[in-house]
């Protein structure tokens, strides 16, 4: 019995891809017409704080947004459980208690006066708890956006993203901004790869984009094995991704740009973002590419921790 090479298996597999990511647009079409619908777009962002210098950011970065957008803001702490407790005298669990109220109340009226000084009128919540947990479960209370630091205070790396973002992100339904730096996302990189979930971070972005007056480039990355098995297909598949996407926004007054490359598909959108001085990247959260992660696309988490700039991840969900 003779079996077939695996270069020729490899490059059905990719053919058969391809032809399943055109398919899954073409019904998608039909869809277009629900991307001008921006009813109710962006009433309502939960900013959770921490003190730290990347939740300032994303503080600074949440009044510039619902200055554009009108947006309530609800500024969330949550304050540090008291671990052991009980196995302390009373006396030091008090003080631990008063400093841990201390702490809450002083970034949370530091929050107050920053978006009293931007005119940004807010309301506040303070909640004991796990964090991630806290914020997973307050976020299901109609908010429409998520804008938060990357890291904590005590966690490294100016880029990289903390174990509270982390599990933030792989969990929420909310689409999540995550701040790296303080910008007025004037620039958008769309990150657009024929998934379902692409066209929901597609429509995201128009939203967000005319309402905070935003440029956007569409970006289609085609991996660069499917680049070198059969480049024409590879061509002719980004294109047509791309045009589609082209066209479903082009019924807004929007600004928009394009853009094909080949490649590993997060080195490809952290690179283009860097050297193109985006302010914004956008991604679904969920794309063809969950191989190796169901609760997160591979290629969001790559470029959630690659990127120097801030992004926003779309939940399939959405």
């Amino acid at each position: 019995m003779t079996f077939p090479s695996p270069l020729l298996l490899n490059l059905n597999s990719e053919k058969i891809k391809c032809s399943f990511r055109v398919k899954l647009w073409n019904s998608l079409e039909k869809d277009d017409e629900d991307i001008m619908n921006g009813k109710n777009f962006l009433g309502r962002i939960l900013v959770p704080i921490d003190g730290s210098a990347s939740s300032l950011m994303a503080e600074e970065t949440t009044a510039i947004i619902a200055k554009k957008t009108g947006a309530a803001v609800t500024v969330f702490h949550v304050k540090q459980e008291l671990r052991l407790g009980s196995q302390l005298p009373r006396s030091v669990q008090d003080e631990l208690l008063g400093s841990i109220e201390q702490y809450a109340e002083r970034i949370v009226n530091s929050a107050r006066a920053l978006f009293s000084e931007e005119k940004v009128k807010i309301d506040t919540e303070t909640l004991s708890g796990d964090s991630a947990e806290s914020i997973l479960e307050f976020s299901k209370e109609g908010y429409d956006l998520i804008v938060m630091g990357a890291h904590g205070e005590n966690e490294k790396g100016p880029y990289a993203l903390g174990s509270v973002t982390k599990k933030v992100i792989r969990h929420t339904i909310c689409p999540t901004l995550i701040v790296k730096k303080v910008s007025a996302l004037s620039n958008l990189l769309v990150c657009i790869d024929g998934s379902g979930n692409a066209i929901k971070a597609l429509d995201y972005s128009a939203k967000l984009a005319e309402k905070m007056g935003s440029n956007i480039t569409l970006l289609n990355v085609q991996e660069r094995r499917l680049y070198d098995s059969s480049p024409k297909t590879a061509e002719e598949l980004g294109e047509k991704i791309l045009s589609k996407a082209l066209n479903a926004v082009r019924k807004r007054k929007l600004k928009v740009g394009k853009k094909l490359e080949f490649g590993v598909p997060s080195d490809v959108i952290a690179e283009v973002a860097e050297k193109g001085k985006y302010d914004l990247i956008v991604l679904g959260s969920r794309g063809l590419g969950t191989v190796s992660r169901f609760l997160l696309g591979s290629v969001s988490d790559d470029v959630s921790h690659k990127a120097k700039c801030s992004l926003l991840l779309v939940p399939v969900k959405t």
